[in-house]
C-alpha cells in the first residue's frame, strides 16, 4: 500500500493515531497495523532494538500500510540520519534541551540547502537507486518532530516551534511530570498547563502537536485540544493488560 508522504499527512490536520513499540518484532508491527492504527513509533530510546532490527520493522510497517516513525536515541545527527536512511517516514527526537539543540536536530534531518544531513543515495530510503533527485524528495517527504520533555525546552517552546523545516513537537508528559516536580502525575495541573502551552505554540506556527497518551480517554482529551498525533500507550503494557484480562476471565 502506498501512503502519502508523512509530511503531507501531518499537514492535513487529520488526527494520526499511533502507539509506541518497545518490542522489536515484525509480528508486533503487523498486529498494530491490523488493529487499525495509522502509525507505529519504533522506540529506540527505550526499546531493545538494535540497528539491524530497524530495517525489517520499517518494511513491515510499510507493507501493512502504516507509517513507521522512529524515536531515535538522541539528537546526535548520525542517529537521525541513520533512521531516515533506513526508511523511516519520520523521526521523533527526544530530550531536546535548548533552541540550539533543536535547530541542530532539524538540520540533521534535511539535506542541503535546508540542512546538513549526510548525503548517500544508495540507502533503503532511496530504494538503493543512486538518484540525485532523491535528496529533494526526502526533504519534501520525511518528517521530523522534536520532543519537549523538560523545563528548558518548555521555556523555549515558542522559538522551537517556529524553526524552519520543523514538522511538529511531540510532548512527553511522563518526563515533563518529573521535570516539574510531580513524578508520574501526567494529569497534574502543572503538567496540563505545560502541555497546553506547547499545543498553543504548535497552533501558532501551524505545525503538528503530538503527545503520549496513556489511555484512550487521555488521547480523546488531547485531540479535542488540537493534538493531531496522539500515541496511545505502548505494545508492552497493552499486551500485559490483555493477557492479565485473559487469565482473569479463565480463573475468576
Amino acid at each position: 500500500m502506498t501512503l502519502p508522504a508523512l509530511r503531507e499527512r501531518l499537514r492535513s490536520g487529520t488526527p494520526l493515531l499511533a502507539t509506541f513499540s518497545i518490542i522489536p518484532s515484525v509480528e508486533v508491527v503487523e498486529l498494530v497495523a491490523l488493529a487499525g492504527f495509522d502509525a507505529i513509533i519504533i522506540d529506540l530510546e527505550h526499546g531493545a532494538h538494535g540497528s539491524e532490527a530497524l530495517g525489517p520493522l520499517i518494511l513491515a510497517a510499510r507493507a501493512r500500510g502504516i507509517y513507521p516513525l522512529v524515536r531515535v536515541r538522541s539528537s546526535e545527527p548520525t542517529e537521525i540520519g541513520a533512521a531516515l536512511d533506513a526508511g523511516a517516514a519520520g523521526v521523533i527526537v527526544p530530550q531536546i534541551g535548548s533552541l540550539a539543540e533543536a535547530e541542530r536536530a532539524v538540520k540533521a534531518a534535511r539535506f542541503a540547502p535546508d540542512g546538513n544531513r549526510g548525503a548517500n543515495p544508495f540507502v533503503r530510503a532511496a530504494d538503493y537507486s543512486g538518484r540525485l533527485e532523491w535528496f529533494a524528495e526526502a526533504n519534501r517527504d520525511a518528517a521530523i518532530l522534536l520532543m519537549i520533555e523538560g523545563q528548558s525546552a518548555l521555556l523555549a517552546a515558542s522559538e522551537i516551534a517556529s524553526l524552519p523545516h520543523l514538522d511538529g513537537i511531540f510532548i512527553g508528559p511522563m518526563d515533563l511530570s518529573h521535570a516539574l516536580g510531580v513524578p508520574g502525575e501526567m494529569g497534574h495541573p502543572k503538567v496540563v498547563d505545560a502541555i497546553t502551552t506547547v499545543i498553543a505554540a504548535c497552533k501558532a506556527n501551524t505545525i503538528t502537536a503530538g503527545i503520549f497518551a496513556g489511555t484512550p480517554e487521555a488521547a480523546k482529551l488531547w485531540i479535542a485540544e488540537g493534538v493531531t498525533l496522539p500515541a496511545v500507550s505502548a505494545d508492552t503494557i497493552t499486551f500485559l493488560r490483555a493477557l492479565k484480562a485473559l487469565v482473569g476471565e479463565v480463573r475468576n
